[in-house]
């Protein structure tokens, strides 16, 4: 089968431009939320684990991934496990300072490696003991680990912005997809 062919849309699969644009639109408005705190305040309300987030509340219902006590619980538990893991492990280190000394075999990233195994870990064990279930919280949980926000702070930001993000989406952009018509039909 040719790349055309796996895009076409069969007789049986239909394109909803709406739904679409909906959930586009809907993931504009949270990011136009939480990129004016960032703006506004100087502190990280916008880290790359809550695209998926976003993403998951903007295009419908799921319930074992969305909904406040998943979204904001994973991402609790994720932030916990993954400063655990890095607090005793990799203490001080910065992924992205490690790699660029592009050292084989480094002690550095090897302990940054084993703090996002170890967070992973604590994450998925974390996650399912409180059945919080939120996948995009993993990314969280090596944003903490891999000590790109690593700090008791910046976890507290972490939790937090995500509390605003379901917050904002519960209040504004529900009422917004209410009052004019683009709550996704078909969750995804």
């Amino acid at each position: 089968m040719g790349l055309l062919e796996k895009l076409s849309v069969t007789a049986d699969e239909t394109m909803d431009l709406r739904d679409d644009l909906s959930a586009g639109i809907n993931v504009t408005l949270h990011f136009v939320f939480l990129g004016g705190l960032a703006w506004g305040s100087g502190q990280p309300f916008l880290f790359p684990s809550l695209g998926p987030s976003a993403y998951l509340l903007a295009t419908g219902d799921n319930p074992r991934a969305e909904g406040a006590y998943h979204v904001i619980g994973g991402h609790a538990v994720a932030a916990i496990a993954g400063l655990l893991a890095y607090v005793v492990i990799a203490d001080g280190l910065v992924v992205v300072d490690a790699f660029e000394a592009g050292e084989r075999f480094s002690t550095d990233v090897g302990r940054l490696v084993l703090s996002g195994i170890v967070a992973m870990i604590l994450t998925t064990i974390g996650m399912l003991w409180s059945n919080t279930n939120h996948p995009a919280a993993c990314a969280t949980t090596l944003i903490v680990a891999l000590g790109l926000m690593s700090t008791v702070v910046e976890i507290a930001v972490i939790v937090v912005a995500v509390a605003l993000l379901v917050g904002f989406h519960a209040v504004v952009v529900e009422r917004f997809q209410d009052l004019y018509g683009v709550e996704p039909e078909d969750p995804r």
